[in-house]
């Protein structure tokens, strides 16, 4: 390929001396890579993922559309916790700035201070992680990429308006974990359900999710054959670009981040360009993103109301006339939310049934 064509060639790299935050404002998105592993302790090796997906990812071509986008290199701090405040500190600055962050590399744990920058502008986050696992600590375990979850749940709840998992598999999770995640209105979407053709059925989670992350662990082993701590059952490949894809056309974008990535027990390296490939999914994605926003537009959209007889409540559904999307409303905070849907929820009032995303936030009102 011509280098002229590649993303490589596309991407600004690094920042001009002189510069300041308000020259950022020209970008749409903003890479930043992880090369720590400090807090990852059953995946020594993750902090080099940054550069060889780097690597991979310079050599595929340019996204459909042009989008502008800066490499801000690696975060620095001398000490974890200096890692952990920057992070938080640098989202907070690009998303003031209206910019999205690509976070590339390390571990789990820096969702926690990804959370942290984008809720301090922000209550009510709509979060969604693509993982295996539930990362719920247990027995006293510390803080870890492995225990991360349990973090949020304490500290950031109350910022959350909703948190999925996508891809979890049952046989991995515990009782008591799942409990935690049905205490906490959290949503918990199984493999099984998001396979194959299904895989469609992930996109109303991923278009309305501010911050995306997505757990290489998530990926069948028959895609990194050399981890022996990744699963035999998992998303392919294809599965995993399609995720992320979903993501980066959604409205409401502001951080995309991949990790958990091993370079050094990768021998063939296919993995570096399989992470390279759902990123660039992603960025291809925001290139060819439209506002979509069905109250800004309301000729482009046809309005749905279903009339429960049992439950005596009307519910409202828009659907974009030219791509199929729905949009549900939602009782939140005496008044009304509008969320991403399926047309199978629609169908699921029309028999008689209350969607299960609608009774989910009812359910959450209520009981906060």
């Amino acid at each position: 390929m011509p280098l002229e064509d590649t993303l490589g060639n596309q991407i600004v790299y690094g920042i001009a001396d002189g510069w300041d935050f308000n020259d950022l404002k020209k970008f749409e998105v903003a890479i930043v890579g992880l090369a720590d592993d400090k807090n990852a302790p059953q995946n020594q090796g993750c902090s080099q993922a940054v550069s060889t997906i780097r690597d991979s990812l310079s050599a595929l071509r340019k996204t459909s559309r042009d989008i502008q986008i800066v490499d801000l290199g690696n975060l620095k701090g001398k000490t974890l916790n200096d890692r952990y405040f920057a992070l938080a500190e640098v989202t907070q600055l690009l998303s003031a700035s209206g910019l999205c962050m690509l976070l590339v590399g390390g571990g789990q744990d820096y969702v926690l201070p990804l959370t942290k920058g984008l809720a301090r502008d922000k209550n009510d986050l709509s979060v969604t992680i693509v993982d295996a696992k539930l990362d719920f600590c247990h027995n006293g375990t510390d803080f870890s990429a492995h225990t991360f979850l349990s973090e949020l749940g304490a500290h950031y709840n109350k910022d959350i308006f909703e948190l999925n998992i996508l891809g979890a598999q049952n046989y991995l999770l515990g009782e008591s974990q799942v409990s935690k995640m049905n205490r906490l209105g959290w949503e918990c979407v199984r493999l099984k359900e998001l396979r194959g053709e299904n895989i469609d059925c992930a996109e109303p989670f991923c278009r309305d999710a501010e911050l995306f992350c997505f757990d290489v662990g998530a990926i069948q082993q028959s895609y990194l054959p050399y981890y022996s701590n990744i699963n035999i059952n998992g998303f392919t490949g294809y599965e995993a670009c399609q995720l992320a894809w979903y993501a980066g056309a959604g409205a409401t974008s502001k951080a995309f981040c991949l990790s958990e990535y091993n370079p050094t027990i990768d021998k063939t390296g296919k993995g570096s360009m399989l992470c390279a490939e759902i990123i660039w999914h992603f960025l291809d994605a925001k290139s060819q993103y439209t506002r979509e926003i069905p109250k800004e537009h309301m000729q482009e959209y046809k309005i749905s109301v279903v009339h429960l007889h049992d439950f005596d409540v009307h519910i409202r559904f828009y659907s974009n006339r030219l791509n199929n999307r729905w949009w549900i409303e939602v009782p939140w905070k005496n008044g009304i939310k509008l969320l991403a849907c399926s047309k199978k929820d629609y169908l699921k009032a029309q028999s008689g049934e209350l969607p299960d995303k609608w009774w989910k936030f009812y359910k959450k009102q209520n009981q906060g």
